[in-house]
């Protein structure tokens, strides 16, 4: 989604969005010159969104976008926004942030039977 709509949503500036997006609070990727956000952050408020996005914030653009858009089975099977809005703490979605994080800039995979395999 675009940003004057996640803006809207959060009920903030765009140059605040914008502020964020580059300090790596708020996940989003350039296409052809524009910048989109998942549209998965409009059910999230923006504070969890923060929090958790920092826990990415050393990765490239594509890997933290599929953090948020893919499903977890450390989540039940769902996306973080679905898990939130299922119930799921905060923290359990930080801490598979955290582990998402570690595999990807420390080497190692998913699989490979670490703790942080978790993210599968």
């Amino acid at each position: 989604m675009p940003g004057p709509q996640l803006a809207q949503a959060w009920g903030i500036r765009l140059e605040a969005l914008a502020t964020a997006t580059a300090s790596g609070e708020v996940v989003s990727i350039a296409i052809d010159g524009n910048v989109y956000f998942p549209k998965a952050l409009l059910s999230v408020d923006r504070l969890t969104a923060v929090a958790i996005c920092l826990a990415l914030r050393h990765l490239r653009d594509t890997e933290r976008l599929m953090f948020w858009l893919r499903d977890h089975g450390a989540l039940g099977g769902t996306n973080p926004a679905a898990a939130l809005s299922a119930g799921t703490s905060i923290d359990q979605v930080i801490a598979l942030a955290q582990a998402w994080a570690r595999a990807r800039t420390e080497g190692g995979s998913l699989m490979d039977g670490r703790p942080d395999s978790m993210c599968a």
